[in-house]
């Protein structure tokens, strides 16, 4: 049940950033509340639509290939309902909205861009699946956005903070990282893994020729805790130092 709620709390995350996305740009042409409302449901649409293949098991649609094609179509459907935005522009902005899920899945649990010709996935993991800071700051400027005159500015005003607190975490993760290079420059670094812990804190992992070991930095901050760590009988320890 868990697991069920988390998805679709994530399904609903990709569904804000598009229709934010979608009215940051074609707002004006929205003037009525039919069209505005036709404009944030596709352009939230379209941003969960990447998931659809995934329940088939297959990741086709979280291939930037496929993102254009995507919007096509979503721009296809939606030049049916209005003509005021130009089909070139609702195609654009509409592949936008689809290549934000992919952006989303990129800093959040992985995603695989360029399937089936590479099948490796990449990230950049700094928040979590379901992460509330983007989930509530977003979903909040929907709902004012939707019901004030202002609505463009409260759109771009959320848009803004998710990007400022996004540049935030991406600095704060790329210290921590020079901060473990620096730490273990002498050894050889095979593996050194960081990302997002509860209570706003970075975990990390780091493998050398020499040590194991696990901890957490907070993200204001360079403050190293060593969790555990594997002694020389490749027996892991719990211990807490700095």
């Amino acid at each position: 049940m868990e697991n069920i709620s988390g998805h679709i709390i994530h399904v609903f995350l990709h569904f804000v950033v598009g229709a934010s996305l979608a009215y940051l740009f074609c707002g004006k042409a929205a003037a009525s509340t039919v069209n505005r409302k036709v404009l944030l449901i596709f352009g939230g649409a379209a941003a969960i639509s990447p998931d659809i293949s995934k329940l088939y098991g297959d990741l086709l649609g979280h291939s930037i290939w496929l993102v254009p094609v995507i919007g096509l179509f979503f721009a296809a459907c939606y030049h049916a309902f209005q003509k005021k935005i130009s089909f070139k522009k609702a195609w654009l902005i509409l592949s936008i909205c689809v290549f934000s899920h992919l952006f989303i899945d990129f800093i959040g649990n992985g995603v695989a861009p360029f399937y089936p010709f590479i099948k490796t996935e990449s990230d950049f993991f700094i928040v979590n699946r379901n992460d509330p800071v983007l989930l509530i700051t977003l979903t909040t400027a929907l709902i004012i956005g939707a019901s004030t005159r202002r609505r463009r500015r409260i759109f771009l005003s959320g848009l803004i903070l998710v990007a400022l607190y996004l540049g935030g975490l991406s600095f704060s993760k790329l210290q921590l990282q020079h901060a473990l290079e620096k730490k273990y420059k002498n050894e050889n670094i095979y593996v050194m893994l960081t990302f997002p812990r509860e209570g706003f804190k970075w975990s990390f992992m780091v493998r050398t020729d020499e040590t194991s070991v696990d901890g957490y930095s907070p993200i204001a901050g360079l403050d190293i805790h060593i969790e555990q760590e594997m002694n020389k009988s490749g027996e892991w320890i719990n211990v807490d130092k700095q």
